[in-house]
């Protein structure tokens, strides 16, 4: 389940799934990793530079590739001179009638100085300090 447009797009947002526009974070279960909002809702900038090619110049160096890098220099074939960078995820703006990158393997792309109300970013912090946190919770109760 995630937050995305239902109605005419776009026009119409429904929000048949609670919302109509960008919701709160965590209003819908979180994945079998337990992250929420890893899908709809609002695009997620990467630090990697787009390039169309990357994932095929991957697989011609050969073998598996795990937590890839991105490539060093962007370069998006219909605007050379733009510097973009990944978005993954998807937005409530996603719709079946106009986006459907709101699948998690799909990427978009973006200028780096782009603003918009569904684009945002993603904190994390290292496992090993949720650990510690849970565990020091648990050990107050």
């Amino acid at each position: 389940m995630a937050n995305t447009h239902q109605g005419h797009f776009p026009y119409t947002d429904t929000g048949e799934d609670g919302f109509a526009g960008i919701a709160p974070v965590a209003q819908f279960p979180p994945n079998g990793y337990g992250l929420y909002d890893m899908a709809g809702n609002v695009w997620q900038w990467t630090s990697d530079w787009y390039r169309p090619d990357y994932y095929q110049q991957l697989a011609a160096a050969g073998g598996v590739t795990r937590n890839p890098r991105g490539p060093d220099t962007p370069y998006d074939p219909a605007e050379p001179t733009e510097k973009k960078r990944v978005h993954r995820g998807g937005s409530f703006l996603c719709t079946d009638q106009y986006c459907s990158r709101y699948i998690v393997g799909t990427r978009g792309k973006g200028e780096v100085s782009t603003g918009t109300n569904h684009l945002g970013f993603r904190c994390v912090k290292p496992v090993t300090r949720v650990v510690e946190d849970l565990t020091a919770k648990n050990t107050t109760r």
